[in-house]
Parts: structure tokens; C-alpha cells; sequence
């Protein structure tokens, strides 16, 4: 089922990628499901020490 949400672009070495998708393959997660779910969790932890990030999404369409 296609999804809603925009593909974004990510550069990383290669091994980093190979690490990745085999965290994710451990936690039954697809490569993009572990890598949008790091990323919420490092945000979540950013906040959590320094406050709430306003953003507008309408920034991005403009």
C-alpha cells in the first residue's frame, strides 16, 4: 500500500546502511520503519532536554 508521506533523501556510508538494516531485520522493522523510528526517539530525547521544537509544515510548500 503506498504511502501518504514524502520520501525524503538520506546520504550515509555503506557501512552504516549494513548496520542499519540489520538492526532492523533484528526489530522486524522494514529499513525505513528503523530509521524514521531512531530518529522520533533521538528527537523525543532532544526535547526532552531542551524544549519543545515548534516547526510549520506549511514552511515546506511554500
Amino acid at each position: 500500500m503506498p504511502s501518504n508521506v514524502p520520501m525524503r533523501g538520506l546520504r550515509m556510508t555503506d557501512e552504516l546502511y549494513l548496520k542499519l538494516k540489520a538492526i532492523a531485520k533484528i526489530e522486524n522493522r522494514s529499513y525505513n520503519q528503523e530509521a524514521v523510528y531512531i530518529l522520533q526517539r533521538f528527537v523525543a530525547e532532544y526535547e526532552e532536554m531542551h524544549g519543545v521544537i515548534d516547526v510549520n509544515t506549511d514552511d515546506l510548500y511554500q
